[in-house]
C-alpha cells in the first residue's frame, strides 16, 4: 500500500513539474504613452519628465547622464572643449526636448526580439564658435532609453552600448 501511495504521489510531481516547466512565460506588458508619460527617477539623481504633448525635460542632470550623453564626443574632445564648442562655456544641468515611444526588431541569430524604446530628442548641436575648425559637424543630442518590465512595472534604461552590454542608468517612477 505505500509503495502504491508513494509511485502516486511520485508520478503526481513529476507530472506536475513538467506542466510547470512547459508552460510558457508571460511576455511583458506592450508599454503605451499612458505608461510612461509621467516622471522617471535616475540611480544616478537624474529626473526625466515625460508629458503627454510629447515635450520632456531632464533635470537635474547629473554627471554620470551627462557623460551617457555625450558619450561619442568625450572619446574626442575634453569637457571644457565641448562645453565651450557646444553649451556656451556651461556644463549642462537641465535640458528640453521631445520623446516619443517607438519599437524595434531585431532579428540576430534568427531569433526574433522585440523591444520597446523611449527615444529622447533635445535638438541638434552646431559649434557655438566657428573658429573651432576641429568641432565635428552638428550633431544629435539625445538618448534612446530601453523600455523594460520587471513583473511589477515599466522601467527605463541608458545603455552603455548594445542591451547585453549593461546599462549606465536605470530609471524607475518618481515617487513624489
Amino acid at each position: 500500500m505505500w509503495i502504491k501511495t508513494g509511485a502516486v504521489t511520485t508520478m503526481l510531481t513529476l507530472l506536475a513539474t513538467l506542466a510547470v516547466g512547459c508552460t510558457s512565460a508571460t511576455p511583458p506588458p506592450i508599454p503605451t504613452n499612458v505608461d510612461l508619460t509621467r516622471a522617471w527617477c535616475g540611480s544616478s539623481g537624474d529626473r526625466i519628465d515625460l508629458r503627454q504633448d510629447g515635450s520632456s525635460r531632464v533635470e537635474p542632470m547629473s554627471d554620470t547622464y551627462l557623460s551617457h550623453l555625450l558619450r561619442d564626443l568625450r572619446h574626442t574632445w575634453t569637457d571644457q572643449f565641448i562645453w565651450r564648442t557646444y553649451f556656451d562655456g556651461r556644463k549642462p544641468t537641465s535640458t528640453d526636448g521631445t520623446w516619443l515611444l517607438s519599437d524595434h526588431e531585431n532579428d540576430d541569430d534568427r531569433k526574433v526580439d522585440h523591444r520597446w524604446w523611449v527615444r529622447l530628442d533635445f535638438g541638434e548641436r552646431a559649434s557655438a564658435d566657428r573658429r573651432e575648425k576641429e568641432a565635428p559637424d552638428p550633431y544629435e543630442f539625445g538618448d534612446a532609453l530601453l523600455v523594460s518590465h520587471d513583473g511589477n512595472g515599466f522601467e527605463l534604461f541608458a545603455l552603455d552600448g548594445r542591451p547585453d552590454e549593461g546599462w549606465s542608468s536605470r530609471f524607475t517612477l518618481c515617487v513624489d
